[in-house]
């Protein structure tokens, strides 16, 4: 590919490609982000049902007093994991008193023995934000760190499993069944891996636990699947001025107020039991909708670029094949008025009558020659701009007949015989066109049937298809040549076409006008002659 080339595609074909490929992406990505939004929606909305159920069992007594507000902070701070975000749940009396907040990071752990995850590990209260990111991050690289199960077995027995034990020294409530932790120390694949170690101000002046649990189930909302820890920590603190903003005026809403907001992601309202309940989510969309997209973006762009260098490769085919085509019709009209120009020179200087007359009938064939030549580009350009073939019933048989009753003069005086094996097809299309089509085919083979030979034309219905066959027993072709026979101005032999008055172009036009009806055409040798074969549909 010549730098030339490559100039032309960039600054051509390709801009306006890749311009159609990014308003079609553009379109797919309003398209992507209108479903995220419905889906994100729909998840909060069942968050939301599900926190609401949660708080009624929890309220009605299935949960001891001092549990209450543990078991709400924990639940649900993972609803918008799979689309890059976050949801904040609060509950509130009437007169704005805090009964419970979901946590950034919460974890939930079980005493050797209990099989109950029952104990809570709050680290919102004591992480810093900087370790809250550290902590995500640890997650993030290990996976398998977040829920961390042991084996029932000693602590001093050997094992090939993945984890075993977790030590946590913090402050523990005993009644409310909560540590506060100040380090997180799991046993895991026979070495000891620090998740949490805090020199927090909220351990000064009290008293520390150390307490070893068999289960522990980490979880960190700064750990969902594109965004970083450190944007997941921004989207929570920016949440959390928001639902924030959204209690502050609770003491003074009115007592029948059905609900209130301060943001179209933030939303307070009662629950039957006259407590409050309100919500906060946001969420990445272009993480989720990068990673939806970025398959069709790879393979549609890959596409582009294909179509800009085929559609490149097509229009410079075409160019070219203008370029040759006014070359050729150029110098077809070349030799005839060369020959014009000669005689009438001629006929201006004082010559014998006889051969005045000779000049005079060269002038007229020449003219004759250079009219059917332009009566031929001009029924090839009607062709090409026609297009699709127009529809109307054709009786193929019946219009062959007509096209070859008014060669028998034609036939005679070269003593050929004509053979008609028709068969009565009907199809759909244009029949002037088909006529014409006919017609050059019927011109081709009485132009190059050698004198005393045979034309013959067959038309049977194969099928769906319908297929009519000219053959002279003309010499054959150069194999090379066959597939050729049907562009403008191609001649196997140039100087025989031209000797029997054929303008080159007949064969281009009974091509434009099968592709027109759908069919296909071809020219292929026998043992003796040429047999030149056309395929329409019915």
């Amino acid at each position: 590919m010549t730098m030339k080339r490559l100039k032309r595609i960039f600054t051509g074909t390709l801009p306006l490609f890749l311009l159609l490929w990014a308003g079609m992406m553009g379109i797919l990505w309003g398209l992507s982000g209108q479903k995220l939004k419905g889906e994100v929606q729909f998840a909060v909305q069942s968050a939301c049902q599900n926190a609401e159920s949660y708080y009624q069992s929890v309220w009605s007594g299935e949960a001891t007093e001092a549990r209450k507000p543990a078991i709400l902070a924990s639940w649900l701070g993972n609803q918008l994991y799979d689309y890059d975000g976050i949801v904040q749940f609060r509950f509130y009396t009437a007169d704005g008193q805090e009964l419970a907040r979901s946590q950034l990071t919460n974890s939930r752990a079980s005493l050797p023995g209990t099989s109950t995850l029952d104990w809570y590990l709050w680290l919102d209260a004591v992480l810093s934000p900087e370790e809250q990111v550290e902590l995500a991050q640890k997650l993030r690289e290990e996976p398998s760190l977040r829920i961390f199960q042991a084996l029932p077995r000693e602590p001093d027995m050997e094992s090939e499993t993945d984890a075993l034990w977790c030590d946590v020294v913090g402050v523990v409530d005993e009644e409310r069944q909560i540590v506060y932790p100040k380090t997180i120390t799991y046993v895991y694949r026979g070495k000891e891996v620090t998740m949490v170690d805090t020199d927090s101000s909220f351990f000064e002046g009290k008293e520390l636990t150390t307490m070893r649990f068999e289960a522990v189930d980490l979880f960190s909302a700064l750990t969902v699947r594109n965004a970083s820890p450190q944007e997941m920590l921004d989207q929570w603190q920016k949440l959390e001025k928001q639902v924030d903003l959204l209690f502050a005026g609770i003491d003074t809403l009115p007592d029948n107020f059905s609900s209130a907001s301060v943001s179209s992601n933030t939303t307070c309202y009662p629950l039957s039991d006259g407590t409050l309940f309100g919500y906060g989510f946001s969420y990445i969309p272009t993480h989720r909708i990068i990673e939806e997209l970025k398959s069709t973006a790879l393979f549609t762009l890959l596409a582009t670029i294909a179509m800009a260098l085929f559609t490149d490769h097509r229009q410079r085919r075409a160019i070219q094949r203008e370029r040759d085509f006014a070359r050729a019709a150029a110098h077809e009209l070349k030799t005839p008025l060369a020959v014009l120009r000669a005689h009438a020179e001629a006929l201006r200087e004082d010559i014998a009558p006889e051969k005045r007359d000779q000049y005079l009938d060269v002038v007229l064939s020449e003219s004759d020659r250079m009219s059917a030549l332009v009566g031929s580009l001009l029924e090839l350009s009607r062709a090409e701009a026609k297009g699709a073939a127009k529809k109307e019933p054709v009786e193929l048989a019946a219009l062959v007949r007509e096209v070859f009753a008014p060669l028998a003069l034609p036939l005679e005086q070269k003593n050929l015989q004509l053979q008609l094996e028709l068969e009565e097809v009907s199809l759909s299309g244009d029949r002037a066109r088909l006529e014409e089509a006919v017609e050059n085919l019927a011109s081709n083979a009485l132009r190059h049937a050698d004198p005393g030979g045979t034309v013959q034309v067959s038309l049977e219905k194969l099928g769906h298809r319908a297929r009519l066959t000219v053959y002279n027993d003309g010499p054959n072709i150069p194999s090379e040549d066959l597939s050729r026979l049907w562009e403008p101005f191609y001649r196997a032999d140039p100087s025989r076409s031209r000797d029997s008055g054929g303008t080159g172009l007949g064969l281009a036009i009974v091509w434009k006008t099968v592709e027109a009806h759908g069919g296909r055409c071809w020219a292929e040798n026998r043992p003796v002659g040429v047999a030149f074969v056309l395929e329409l549909p019915i």
